[in-house]
């Protein structure tokens, strides 16, 4: 056998050996990919799990603009549809997809991830049953003409069109109490309302003229309880009724979710540092089956492999050597040649695969061998962690505004100027921008315009008044469009764009309409000397319908707080006038009383004076004869 072995050519022999070596290297490339793949399935598995707790999120959201905003559209009043429960229901069709496709996943299938995907999925059922609920008490209760509030509003016109002439202030005292409820679901007014109405019964008893409005008064007493009762079960805070359990269900689901997620990435961390391992492994029993041969070969070859043996030595020993200087074309020099080429590679597969794994997106592999399979798989593996790194990267960028903007959002006590003050200087830090105005619609039978409520510009806040009419300039055409409008690359000279921002024109404008439901409640207008990116257009776009239900719902509450203040005033005003009345009328009596008895002292003393002349009239008489007769 070794005169046999012996007796091979040197080229057979260097093929024996060198065969043994690419069998283990095309072992060690097929691990590779197959690692590879199990690492990029794993992620998979991670963005999956990323997904599910975006869909709690904005199945969260989407209960949040029903329970606020969407129950008062007239689709939902009259056919029970409303967008925001249809994408209730989308949200909850894809977290329960998603739960379906993570409970199979090969990498999620243990006992652990099994037991917490069944608590998820019957917590998910229970916000869907409880949200189902809620819409259906929501329809009873109605707004405005529909369900008990409907009720509630025929009740109140039939008491004041009854025909019959009530105490006005103790009706004005009633419709306070009932708005203050309203206002505030605080149920101490429901107790000021029923003891306002049973001392407004007891006085309506009292008169026989107004005992026909006793019935009246008392539907309207039911239908306004019945709206206090139905309001309780939906819950008077965020914290009790159905808005309250939905809530916990969503504040336990949390940690769960985030828990759920350390456990895949922990998992991920582990199958990852045992491919490394299993790598090492092979690749180190490669470089020792290498050593074996060149030692075994050492002894058989002749002098000139001997570089060879000392290069492979080297490269057992974890050292790249230096090439080996070719001076013939025969099998020596051919295999040396072939020796040089398999360093190289290595060495250039082991530079990107170290550069790899620190995540360098300028990492580049040598291109002298990036058509070979070790390289071209590794370059899609690259490529594809890449696109997966900047994919999430943009998730959890777009997941870290919408968290910042909803702290804002969430904070009722502001006012709207600074409410919209905040959520500027958010949106231009967050987007790098330079300057940003945001402007609220306002509209009136005569006309519509947008009027500013809040600028930015390079970190300084500019209190100016502003108005566009609707139509006028970018601006104002935003509002008819309903759609983003964006600029790139604006001329420093092209100042006949009518901008909100003034004449300085930058050269990226960004301008995004506020909608909410249908309609245009405002515009955010954004610019920048940089483009925007089209991810980050998509997150303006995609958070302007919540800013645009938030900012109505503050003006609708300032509204309703001036139309309020402005009732009180009037009501007091009516008091005031009253008692002026009835202080006149007490007045005009004492006067009428004055005049009575000076009239009977003075009928007395005319009385009296004609007593008087009846007594001297003989007299006179008597005077006047005597008289008479002494002329005579």
């Amino acid at each position: 056998m070794n005169d046999f072995f012996k007796s091979l050519k040197i080229r057979a022999k260097l093929l024996a050996a060198f065969g043994s070596i690419l069998l283990l290297s095309v072992f060690l490339i097929f691990f590779s990919i197959s690692s590879i793949n199990t690492m990029l399935s794993h992620k998979e598995a991670n963005e999956q799990v990323d997904l599910l707790k975006l869909s709690f999120e904005t199945l969260n959201l989407n209960a949040k603009i029903f329970m606020y905003e969407g129950f008062k559209s007239n689709d939902f009043l009259q056919h029970k549809q409303d967008e925001s429960v249809t994408a209730f229901d989308q949200n909850y069709q894809n977290a329960t997809n998603l739960i379906t496709v993570i409970n199979t996943s090969d990498f999620l299938n243990d006992r652990t991830n099994t037991r917490q995907l069944a608590d998820l999925r019957v917590t998910l059922d229970s916000i869907q049953k409880e949200f189902k609920a809620l819409v259906d008490l929501l329809q009873r209760r109605g707004f405005k003409d529909y369900g008990l509030e409907g009720e509630l509003r025929k009740a109140i016109h039939q008491l004041e069109n009854s025909g019959f002439t009530f105490d006005k202030a103790s009706m004005l005292t009633l419709r306070r109490h009932e708005k203050d409820f309203f206002l505030r679901k605080d149920l101490k007014y429901q107790i000021d309302f029923n003891a306002r109405l049973q001392e407004f019964r007891t006085q309506l008893a009292n008169d026989p003229k107004l005992t026909g409005l006793v019935s009246y008064l008392d539907n309207y007493q039911k239908e306004f309880n019945n709206v206090v009762a139905i309001e309780k079960a939906i819950g008077l805070t965020e914290h009790t009724g159905i808005r309250g359990r939905i809530r916990t269900y969503f504040h336990h689901i949390r940690p769960r979710l985030d828990e759920f997620r350390r456990r895949i990435k922990e998992k991920n961390e582990r199958q990852i540092l045992r491919t490394k391992i299993i790598l090492g492994m092979l690749f180190s029993i490669q470089i020792v089956a290498g050593l074996v041969m060149a030692l075994v070969y050492a002894n058989l070859l002749t002098k000139s492999i001997k570089e060879i043996r000392n290069g492979m030595q080297k490269l057992a020993s974890g050292i790249f050597p230096e090439n080996l200087t070719v001076r013939t074309t025969e099998e020596i020099g051919q295999t040396k040649e072939a020796f040089n080429q398999f360093v190289d590679r290595l060495r250039a597969a082991t530079i990107f695969a170290e550069r790899l794994g620190t995540n360098d997106e300028g990492v580049h592999y040598d291109q002298r061998f990036s058509d070979d399979v070790l390289a071209v798989s590794l370059i899609g593996a690259h490529q594809k962690l890449l696109e997966a790194h900047d994919r999430q990267e943009r998730i959890h960028w777009a997941n870290r505004g919408a968290a910042a903007l909803g702290d804002i959002l969430k904070n009722e006590r502001d006012e709207i100027d600074v409410l919209a003050d905040k959520i500027l200087k958010l949106l231009v830090t967050y987007l790098n921008a330079n300057q940003g105005a945001l402007y609220l619609s306002v509209r009136s039978q005569q006309e519509g315009y947008l009027e500013r409520m809040a600028t930015y510009a390079y970190g300084k806040k500019k209190f100016d008044s502003h108005r566009i009419p609707f139509g006028e300039g970018i601006v104002g055409q935003c509002v008819l469009e309903g759609s983003s409008t964006y600029l790139r690359d604006v001329p420093k000279d092209f100042v006949k764009i009518n901008s909100g921002l003034g004449e300085a024109t930058p050269r990226n404008v960004l301008i995004t309409p506020l909608k909410a439901n249908q309609t245009v409640m405002g515009v955010v207008e954004l610019a920048s000397f940089t483009y925007f990116e089209k991810h980050q257009i998509e997150f303006i776009e995609r958070i302007a319908e919540n800013i645009a239900t938030i900012l109505a719902n503050k003006q609708r509450a300032e509204e309703t707080r001036t139309l309020l203040a402005e009732s009180q005033e009037r009501a007091n005003a009516l008091i005031l006038q009253e008692e002026a009345l009835r202080q006149n009328a007490e007045e005009l009596r004492a006067t009428q009383d004055e005049m009575e008895r000076q009239r009977h002292e003075l009928q007395n003393e005319i009385n009296s004076l004609r007593e008087k002349l009846k007594q001297t009239m003989p007299r006179m008489e008597e005077v006047l004869e005597q008289n008479l007769k002494l002329v005579n």
